[in-house]
């Protein structure tokens, strides 16, 4: 049979099975056939890495009973016009310049060509780049070995419609030096027969973006365009992660520069619906031009990723409607269906509450805009939708600007009180959204896509609930008891378990991670001080100071703690645990009034007009508490027209000054003519 030129044979599109991790079943590759037609997609490439005989044990022959299940799964994708492609993976062991090892491959290749299957790909992927002692002898490089193998398997298939290499350099970071000069991609591109198609990934593993000057670039090294084997859905090396966004960052300009698209989604199967849908729109936009929307706004271009979401998570509702219940009883667990007998009458009349009673449970049926939200906080690799954007930045502001919360309490009409509280409710109503979606999910009537779901959506939902507690805490009111952070969490009030642990620990971890230090683990109050708390300031006052340090000369924040000079107004806040009072400060808008003689040169206080004294038990671990303290000090001083304030520390007082520079909120200040002793720290306002 002779072999079709590059340009007589069809655009593959389609599925790659290539993850780790479970296969699919044979009903949902069935399935995926009956989507792939529907959509307009052709292919699908057989490559689970959890099959035994496609990777580990690729000598051995299919028994039977495997036969049979292949020949049916081909036999379906032909029904639906779907082209099979049967892929192995020798690469972890094969010899390459042993005659037998070939020969086995092409024993095996050729069984499933008695199946019924025309086209085949032969994978290289994830494996040492390092060839024994034989083959060193009898080939030049690793490219040489590989391509002599595969080149003799593709002869030995004469009859194949479609053939695929996979590279070991499968994209562009893998290529030393680089694509265009990586002699591993120019032996691949000179020795591999032309009807030969190589799989490219782009620039990474997991590609943000895919260019068509990359992917020019890569065609002219291997004089031939690729088929993309496209992993911006795949999950498979992080199971915490899923991903229900958009098919994009591709232009449309590629199709003409591509053999192919294949997508290699999710290990789960339900979830991939919008990635498989997303896909079949995009192949149908191949008019060349450049897709610019890459935020999805620009309604002039032939492909939107925020069009093709609507549409595919419009046509998935309707699958979420479907009563589907997955077989459970060959599982092993649940119960299988019952079978009506004489001992167990069935209920023939329906219930109906009487007027006092609870009425019955009525689940809310799930809606469009629940399965925007799910695609929003499952989006990709790298972004996240715009919901979830959102509450993130929120969380952000409202952890960052948590005094405003406290501050409110104090000046009732303060303007960022009355932001934060607004956009605290707001992140109130984004959190609900997520608890009602959850809801909604878990009632659908289609289980089988649910399991899937399940547990990606009650860990979403269970981090959200968290979130939202915190922030409760933060505006003063007390979280459900469930939901509080403490010294003694159950298991389920942290998330990770002890890979999380190890992440956590190690630099740079987290670029995303809002809670850089460990939020409160006991309940602090923040208020006003009042006369009966002022023997318990001073006494927290002394008790922090060694008596040598006392005795050393006076200071004006001496006298606002032992009460000999006033706080301005409202400028007097106490710290306080169910111990009792382990904090204070107390400030003077204009130190000016107290000072007797020239303590301080004028072109300091011209600066740093306000003075305040501060203290902090060692019993308070949390610095997020003694910031939030501290700013709500700074805002009402803010708030009465300063622009600066310092605090005077003893300089063999070093507990407080320390800690306050691990905090950052306030740096030593430079002044000429202070007294001997004395340590100046101020900020700007």
């Amino acid at each position: 049979m002779s072999k079709m030129s590059t340009s007589q044979r069809m655009f593959l599109s389609g599925v790659v099975e290539g993850f780790y991790g479970r296969p699919w079943t044979m009903e949902q590759r069935k399935e995926l056939f009956r989507r792939e037609q529907k959509w307009g997609l052709n292919t699908y490439l057989y490559a689970p890495k959890d099959d035994y005989k496609h990777r580990m044990y690729w000598r051995e022959l299919y028994t039977s009973e495997e036969a049979e299940q292949l020949i049916t799964l081909i036999s379906a994708a032909k029904e639906h016009d779907i082209q099979f492609i049967y892929a192995i993976s020798p690469g972890l062991d094969i010899t390459f310049s042993n005659p037998k090892e070939v020969a086995a491959l092409k024993r095996k290749l050729s069984q499933v060509c008695e199946f019924g299957c025309r086209s085949f790909a032969l994978l290289f992927d994830d494996i040492e780049p390092e060839m024994c002692a034989a083959d060193k002898e009898a080939f030049s490089s690793f490219a040489h070995a590989q391509v002599s193998v595969t080149n003799q398997v593709y002869q030995h298939l004469h009859e194949s419609q479609n053939f695929l290499f996979c590279p070991t350099d499968y994209c562009a970071a893998f290529c030393t030096p680089n694509v265009s000069q990586s002699s591993y991609l120019h032996t691949v591109g000179e020795k591999l027969l032309p009807g030969i198609d190589i799989l490219w990934t782009g620039p990474k593993v997991v590609s943000k973006d895919i260019s068509v000057e990359s992917i020019e670039e890569v065609s002219s090294v291997l004089r031939r365009p690729p088929v993309i084997w496209d992993n911006i859905h795949a999950n498979d090396y992080d199971p915490q992660r899923l991903f229900m966004g958009p098919f994009k960052n591709r232009p449309t300009e590629l199709i003409p520069k591509l053999r192919g698209v294949l997508t290699n989604p999710n290990c789960e199967f339900e979830p991939n619906f919008v990635a498989i849908h997303t896909l079949g729109t995009w192949c149908k936009s191949n008019t060349g031009q450049k897709d610019v929307a890459m935020d999805g706004e620009d309604q002039g271009s032939d492909y939107n990723p925020k069009e093709a979401l609507r549409l595919a998570l419009s046509d998935w509702l309707v699958e979420f409607g479907v009563a589907n219940q997955p077989d459970v009883s060959r599982a092993g667990s649940g119960r299988a269906k019952k079978e009506s007998s004489d001992e167990e009458p069935m209920q023939t009349d329906e219930y109906v509450p009487g007027p006092r009673e609870n009425p019955l449970y009525t689940a809310e049926p799930l809606t469009l805009e629940d399965l925007n939200l799910l695609a929003d906080l499952f989006y990709l690799p790298y972004e996240y939708g715009p919901t979830a954007l959102t509450m993130l930045q929120e969380l952000q502001w409202l952890r960052g600007n948590s005094n405003a919360a406290t501050f409110g309490l104090v000046v009732a009409d303060n303007n960022k009180a009355k932001e934060w509280r607004e956009r605290a409710e707001h992140f109130e109503d984004l959190c609900a959204a997520v608890v009602r979606m959850f809801n909604r999910l878990s009632n659908a009537p289609n289980r089988t896509i649910l399991y899937d779901l399940y547990n990606y959506i009650c860990d979403i939902k269970s981090g959200v609930s968290l979130a939202r507690a915190f922030v409760n805490s933060l505006g003063g009111r007390n979280p459900s008891p469930s939901q509080v952070i403490n010294d003694d969490p159950e298991p389920w009030g942290f998330r990770g378990g002890l890979s999380g642990e190890f992440q956590r620990m190690l630099p740079c971890h987290g670029n995303r991670d809002l809670f850089r230090n460990p939020p409160a683990t006991r309940v602090y109050t923040i208020r006003p001080c009042t006369p009966k708390d002022k023997s318990e300031v001073l006494k927290l006052s002394k008790e922090m100071q060694s008596d040598a340090t006392l005795q050393q000369a006076s200071l004006i924040s001496d006298g606002l703690v032992d009460g000999q000079i006033t706080p301005s107004k409202h400028c007097d806040l106490v710290l306080e645990d169910e111990v009792g009072i382990c904090g204070f400060a107390l400030a003077l808008t204009d130190a000016k009034t107290a000072l007797t003689m020239s303590q301080y040169p004028e072109t300091m206080l011209r600066d740093f007009p306000s003075l305040m004294v501060l203290q902090i038990h060692p019993r308070v671990p949390d610095p997020n508490t003694a910031k939030r303290l501290i700013g709500n000090m700074l805002s009402l001083l803010q708030e009465a027209g300063s622009t600066g304030v310092f605090c005077e520390f003893r300089s063999n007082d070093r507990r407080m000054p320390d800690f306050l520079r691990t905090l950052g909120l306030l740096h030593v200040l430079t002044v000429e003519g202070l007294q001997t002793g004395l340590v100046i720290m101020g900020t700007k306002l």
